[in-house]
């Protein structure tokens, strides 16, 4: 362990440098420090993080973990003091204000404070499509086209205001601009060659645009072969599904319903802790100059691995599975009718057989079950089982792994000095520190903390309410209540769980605005098509004469699914094009 300490001169100095880097990015600095003890915390950890793995050029010691071969990270230390009276102060409130938000950018840094602004943001609009979701399901709306409306609108209002909000926070804090105040070179980037600035004539290192759009070229295959990859794990779940309702009728058939999404649910950390590690190696291949230019990309390449893992199925189901349930079953029987012999145990739970040429076959019964409950089920296993999945994963196993390492370090450290004192040998203050540099060692085993993961869950959650919500009105009040208890887990991960975060000055939630916008536009066609293919008697759409057809695959009309799909779509740019004009 090494630890670093800035003297107050250089950290002065540093100070003013940034000062004037920051007017000269047109930044409009609140305050001066005159001391090093009116500098808060995290802008104090930023200038020395800097000063450290800053370019040699700049004045920088241009130490990292990739040209050091023994350094194996670098991270500030917790303030266990400040982190306890944080968590304290945080469950004893319904929420928060902009003097907590204010603490936690002076310890933590703008970065950090910005994520849990936007958090509180998207949890207090939830409000509003909980309560109509919740009188919706009472009376049984369900693909109600007034709620989808309602939906649609509801996160156009949402993203446009975070837009404004977020500007007035950046404002508030005096860091507009810092996104290009902070676009330092990343000490991984590594030039072909240097060539020479024309304005102030000195050397640049440079790395061709076109050798890097050849390496995100080669990123795309990459994508396709994950999405495959996805899509037979999906229809491989799907057969499983398929198996359970329509074949198996034996001991613990209602349970064992839920055993797909489980096993779905269950192996998402594993595709999202691959898909993560893909997207870091293709992010880093492309070889990106500035920080800014890195995160933007890293974070197109997080959305869209987990907008494969989170709604692939879904969207297969609802559009795929169900309107071919038919050709899928045909396939199925194909299968069941090669095999020569089934399981004799397997014999007196099926739903019903079929005798042909002596063999005994499994016979596929007419589904009972409708199209309609099929997604809501789905639905709602995905939602409910996923939160607790994620907060079990992100939290709970390291808060409980966290607990029992301590404890272990505890009982061992009393058993030490008991030992010290038995043979009346005086500890020395040394010694005594010996505890404080093993809670420092376990700091260094911890993760670093990645708020792309946090801004990736907060994504996928507002896809998935802003999906599928007319399928079932209670998922906007599911994401309602897991986001006032995830205000409180997050903190708790950044405090027990992770390394301490290195302060990041930013004044935006950076690109993932954009894809919220980009999940408001695909909204507005997606549940136009499953208010189209699943409302049982809306005036305005056409009647299936077959009752148990429209119960099984529901409208499936695709020329009238097109017509809806434009239809919705442009009217939600009017809508969008009118409140831009409004709010502007």
């Amino acid at each position: 362990l090494l630890f670093v300490r800035c003297p107050r001169e250089r950290l002065l100095h540093e100070w003013s440098r940034s000062r004037l880097h920051d007017w000269l990015c047109g930044m409009l600095p609140l305050r001066r420090a005159d001391t090093a003890e009116q500098m808060s915390p995290s802008e104090r950890q930023r200038l020395v993080y800097k000063l450290i793995v800053g370019p040699v050029e700049e004045g920088c010691a241009g130490v990292n973990t990739e040209n050091e071969r023994w350094v194996q990270c670098i991270f500030p230390l917790q303030d266990r003091s400040f982190n306890k009276d944080w968590i304290k102060h945080w469950s004893s409130k319904w929420l928060i204000d902009r003097h907590d938000l204010r603490r936690i950018r002076e310890h933590f840094g703008e970065e950090i404070a910005m994520y849990f602004a936007f958090l509180q943001s998207y949890f207090l609009w939830l409000a509003i499509p909980s309560a109509i979701g919740v009188l919706s399901w009472l009376f049984g709306w369900n693909f109600s086209w007034q709620f989808g409306i309602v939906i649609v609108l509801w996160s156009l209002l949402f993203t446009e205001t975070w837009a404004r909000r977020e500007s007035d926070i950046a404002t508030y804090w005096g860091v507009h601009g810092a996104e290009k105040a902070a676009s330092f070179r990343r000490p991984h980037f590594r030039p072909d060659r240097t060539i020479t600035d024309p304005s102030t004539g000195e050397p640049i290192p440079f790395f061709s645009n076109g050798k890097r759009w050849l390496r995100r070229l080669l990123g795309i295959p990459v994508v396709i072969v994950l999405a495959l990859l996805m899509a037979i794990f999906v229809s491989f779940i799907f057969a499983v599904q398929t198996f359970l309702d329509e074949y198996y009728d034996g001991p613990f058939h209602s349970l064992l319903g839920f055993t797909p999404a489980v096993l779905f649910s269950a192996c998402l950390p594993v595709y999202t802790a691959i898909c993560t590690h893909v997207a870091k190696v293709l992010t880093e291949y492309e070889n990106y100059e500035f920080e800014s230019e890195y995160a933007a990309q890293y974070t197109t390449k997080i959305f869209i691995f987990r907008f494969l893992q989170d709604q692939l199925y879904l969207f297969l189901t609802a559009w795929v599975f169900v309107p071919h349930q038919d050709t899928f079953e045909y396939w199925l029987r194909g299968i069941y009718d090669m095999m020569k012999e089934l399981p004799p145990w397997l014999m007196p739970y099926l739903a019903r057989e079929i005798e042909k040429d002596g063999v005994v076959y499994t016979g596929i019964k007419a589904s009972s079950t409708p199209a309609t409950t099929k997604i809501q089920d789905l639905l709602t296993y995905f939602i409910v089982t996923g939160q607790v999945v994620n907060l079990m994963t992100e939290t709970g196993i390291p808060l409980m792994m966290r607990w029992w390492n301590s404890r272990a370090l505890k009982k061992a450290s009393a058993a030490w000095v008991d030992s010290l004192s038995s043979a009346d040998t005086a500890i020395a203050p040394a010694d005594v520190q010996n505890e404080f540099i093993a809670n420092i060692t376990q700091e260094t085993q911890l993760p670093e903390y990645d708020p792309y993961e946090d801004y990736a869950e907060m994504a996928s959650q507002f896809s998935c309410v802003t999906f599928f919500s007319v399928a079932w009105p209670l998922a906007p009040l599911a994401a309602f209540l897991n986001n006032w208890l995830e205000l409180r887990t997050d903190a708790a991960k950044i405090c027990a769980t992770t390394k301490r975060p290195i302060p990041r000055r930013v004044d935006t939630i950076g690109p993932w605005l954009g894809t919220l916008r980009f999940m408001c536009w695909l909204s507005s066609i997606t549940n136009a098509l499953l208010i189209y293919q699943f409302h049982p008697n809306c005036s305005f759409l056409p009647t299936i004469a077959d009752p148990e057809e429209m119960k099984r695959f529901g409208r499936t009309n695709l020329s009238l699914a097109l017509v809806v799909l434009l239809f919705s779509e442009h009217i939600f740019l009017a809508i969008r094009w009118i409140i831009m004009q409004v709010m502007a």
